[in-house]
């Protein structure tokens, strides 16, 4: 069972292991992202609109993948290696 999302990344010079967080402080990130796109000024007004008339929809969905992922085991869900560079995004 998964219960949060974890990000490490791996440079040369340092490495950042970014706090776990759970799926629920996640989906606040999102709810708070999507209010606050408002006020973004470069965000083109289509952008702007379609973020504002899909806002439930995109919770939902997010609410629908974190319900998903709740049922799996751990996994790494995202791996970016370059030469100078690994970035894991872990489902734990």
């Amino acid at each position: 069972m998964s219960s949060k999302i974890k990000i490490i990344i791996k440079t040369e010079d340092k490495n950042i292991n970014i706090p776990s967080i759970g799926f629920g402080l996640a989906l606040t990130f999102v709810r708070f992202g999507l209010w606050t796109s408002k006020f973004v000024k470069d965000m083109d007004e289509d952008s702007q609109k379609y973020l504002r008339e899909n806002k439930d929809v995109i919770i939902k969905m997010v609410k629908e993948i974190f319900s998903e992922l709740k049922k799996m085991d751990p996994f790494t869900l995202v791996e970016i290696r370059s030469d100078k560079t690994n970035v894991l995004i872990e489902i734990r």
